[in-house]
């Protein structure tokens, strides 16, 4: 089953923090500059997680926010974007 996850980061080093970046779109939609709303079963965050893990530094910040069904549906927003939808499939 999937769920939504709010990934943000803080990230100094503008190499790792383009690696983060292209890691995060290849699994969510960024909802703002360093925050990408995922759906994600265990799986696949398990393997986001370790891939992550790899590549940040000790110093680096790394948020990961669950959001239950009800919660996931009651996101608002104000000016540009749209809610995270659950893809009926995955790219990997």
């Amino acid at each position: 089953m999937n769920r939504l996850w709010v990934v943000s980061y803080d990230i100094e080093d503008d190499k790792i923090r383009r690696q983060v970046h292209t890691i995060l779109k290849d699994h969510g939609e960024r909802a703002q500059y360093s925050v990408f709303e995922c759906w994600l079963d265990s799986k696949q965050l398990t393997r986001l997680r370790q891939k992550l893990r790899d590549t940040v530094d000790e110093s680096d910040s790394i948020r990961w926010y669950p959001l239950c069904k009800w919660c996931s549906r009651s996101i608002e927003w104000q000016g540009q974007g749209n809610s995270a939808k659950d893809a009926d499939f995955h790219l990997l």
